[in-house]
């Protein structure tokens, strides 16, 4: 017999799921969290954010093509802004076991196979939960009809069938209440008959954690001393130590007429960088990535793809709303890359400043007819405190 000290606790986490054919899996799986850090479109930090797909969990905890939603407006899909964005965002694939060759016995890790949607289409969770891509017209209808199976769980989500969403609401703010803390869940859904039996399982609580939540983001005294810009409109956490290089739109030669000419410039000391494993903070003027280039630089994400932080500054030359529903925003917030506003020119309105004068002060790596690449020979400190929305960027210190 062992010993009392080798005892050890042991969980089992049963599988949910349905039979479909020679497969097994749950209709919806997902994680929620009760605070979101990318609180756009008029969401608010403290309503949470749910990331939702099709079979077995795996799908959204190894961060693969899911549906992310906030519990409080579920009808508001960032991802889903444009068709064409709905295309490169939706989910194709998903995770489900299969159970032909040995039913009695179900392991994840033997029996795990991915499917594709296309593949599950006669199935009941892709015949009730999927809207229908229609080529020929080039837009999206729900219901399911000829054409490519679009996984956006309208019969939940936008018509409420079953109230998945008022479901994660309750749940999560039981469990903040609860914990006493932001806190995390894994979930499923398996389907009944029609949507609306269907069955919601709990499969997990536990304190929200992400990378930056216990590194000290409070910004103090000493920070905003040596601070070379601050903003109190931050989406995204944690504490950024990696970067010593700076892409500048050099505002002394801005011109809102050529802003599709900057994002060439862009793209190219990207690919550049990136090449070089150097990650960069992009700072310029107006809406990053605005689909309007008077609005901003029309970037893509392929042009930005190794920023590290991007810093929006708006002014009385361009006063965009900040980027809410920018079609990277899916890119910016499943890689955790912080996203500053900074309202310059604005006193007294705004407490938000850049200190131009330091950046002119710094030494060009490379200048390009729009652009100036700053490279430092230390690292900058970059602090996002999600809780408080608000963001610091503090200069290398000679004697560190």
């Amino acid at each position: 017999g062992s010993s009392r000290k080798d005892a050890m606790a042991v969980i089992i986490q049963e599988v949910v799921g349905a039979n479909y054919g020679d497969y097994y899996y749950p209709a919806v799986s997902g994680v929620a969290q009760s605070h979101n850090y990318y609180p756009i479109m008029n969401m608010k930090a403290e309503e949470g954010i749910a990331h939702i797909a099709l079979g077995l969990g795996k799908t959204v905890v190894e961060g693969k093509k899911s549906l992310r939603f906030s519990p409080a407006h579920p009808e508001r899909i960032v991802q889903f802004s444009t068709v064409e964005d709905i295309l490169e965002n939706c989910q194709r694939n998903f995770y489900a076991l299969d159970v032909s060759k040995n039913a009695e016995f179900v392991r994840e890790d033997s029996n795990l196979v991915i499917r594709s949607v296309e593949d599950a289409e006669k199935e009941q969770p892709v015949q009730l939960l999927s809207s229908t891509y229609l080529a020929a017209e080039h837009r999206i209808r729900d219901g399911f009809m000829p054409g490519m199976r679009i996984m956006t769980f309208a019969q939940m989500l936008k018509y409420n069938v079953y109230p998945i969403a008022g479901i994660l609401n309750e749940i999560l703010d039981f469990g903040r209440n609860g914990m006493g803390c932001e806190i995390e869940i894994e979930f499923a859904v398996n389907l009944g008959e029609k949507a609306k039996d269907s069955v919601f399982y709990l499969l997990q609580m536990r304190p929200m954690v992400t990378g930056g939540e216990d590194v000290d983001v409070d910004i103090g005294e000493d920070d905003m001393q040596r601070s070379i810009c601050y903003s109190t409109q931050c989406l995204g956490h944690g504490k950024f130590d990696s970067f010593s290089d700076v892409i500048l739109v050099d505002m002394d030669k801005f011109d809102p007429a050529k802003t599709k000419e900057i994002a060439y410039e862009i793209s190219n000391l990207n690919a550049k960088l990136e090449d070089e494993g150097r990650p960069y903070v992009l700072i310029g003027p107006g809406r990053w990535g605005s689909a309007d280039h008077w609005l901003g630089i029309p970037v893509q994400w392929s042009d930005i793809s190794g920023v590290g932080a991007i810093v929006e500054v708006r002014s009385d030359q361009l006063r965009a709303d900040p980027s809410q529903g920018s079609h990277f925003f899916q890119n910016i917030t499943s890689l955790g890359i912080p996203y500053i506003t900074i309202n310059d020119d604005m006193p007294p309105k705004s407490s938000d400043y850049i200190h131009w004068s330091w950046f002119n002060d710094a030494e060009t790596a490379e200048a390009t007819t729009y652009l100036r690449h700053i490279r430092m020979d230390k690292t900058f400190l970059l602090k996002c405190n999600g809780k408080e929305s608000e963001s610091v960027m503090v200069y290398p210190a000679d004697n560190e």
